[in-house]
């Protein structure tokens, strides 16, 4: 197998500090991204339909707010589960409902505080105790850091929501965020086993090189091997791959050249998304 190894129980073989580096990466293009914006954008049009670039900002945010809260104990995650098992569909916007309203520039400052807090937080746990496996909106066990890179694959994917509906280009690029990439196999697959359809595959995705992923589950824990040999079941582009099991366009089948059988096990997630 890969030396890249991500799983749901036993987080990244590389260690949790490269997760620590990719987050922060991530948020400082992120945030790099947001305070350039004039008050036309700041209230323009998301690929998320319901949502203004500053609705999806302030769900970074909450995210953000949440990720603080799960890495420190603190009680203030009770927040976040007052509304019962996590609904992608519904609770996100129950969690902006709970937010106090903000100025963009606000909600950039909000940002900018929980990122160092967030960046201080994880350093620490990162050389702590395990732990016990934590609960995740999935509705999967997970690792402590493979929870983290949840948070990571949610800012990641609304980066896009962002730039992509602005006519800018995102400035994290999925062939420079491999971990983005093994951990949206990952919760698909985590899904997929939910219901009774495990992931088996090995898939081809392209970014500036392309890059093969191993996808399968050993011992009801679902791994993410990278960089692996062997004949892939599946070709596609990483971005279009990852938008569309977060039910973005395009379509699965459109995205990912594969047999049903693949198809029908990773797009479980884009069905409830």
């Amino acid at each position: 197998m890969s030396d890249l190894v991500l799983t749901e129980k036993r987080g990244l073989t590389a260690g949790p500090a490269t997760i620590g580096a990719t987050i922060q990466r991530q948020r400082s293009n992120f945030l790099r991204l947001v305070t350039q914006l004039d008050p036309a954008g700041w209230s323009a049009k998301t690929r998320c339909t319901a949502w203004s670039v500053h609705d999806v900002v302030r769900h970074v945010v909450n995210v953000a707010e949440l990720h603080v809260a799960l890495l420190s104990g603190s009680p203030d995650v009770g927040r976040f589960l007052r509304h019962g098992p996590f609904h992608p569909a519904t609770t996100p916007a129950l969690w902006l409902a709970d937010s106090p309203a903000q100025s963009p520039e606000e909600t950039v400052q909000t940002l900018t505080d929980l990122v160092a807090r967030e960046r201080e937080l994880f350093q620490a746990r990162a050389v702590g105790p395990e732990g016990p496996l934590m609960p995740a909106p999935s509705g999967r066990q997970l690792h402590w850091s493979t929870l983290s890179l949840h948070m990571l694959w949610d800012a990641w994917i609304h980066e896009r929501d962002v730039a992509l509906a602005l006519g800018l280009e995102p400035e994290s690029r999925a062939e420079d965020f491999p971990l983005v990439t093994m951990y949206g196999l990952l919760i698909a697959g985590g899904v997929g086993v939910l219901v009774g359809n495990p992931p088996a595959a090995t898939l081809a995705l392209r970014g500036a090189t392309e890059s093969r992923y191993e996808i399968g589950v050993a011992e009801d824990d679902v791994f993410v091997a990278a960089g692996v040999d062997g004949d892939p079941q599946g070709h596609g582009a990483a971005d279009e791959v990852l938008d569309s099991l977060t039910g973005r366009e395009p379509e699965l089948a459109r995205a990912l050249t594969a047999q049903e059988p693949v198809l029908a096990s990773l797009g479980v997630l884009r069905q409830v998304m």
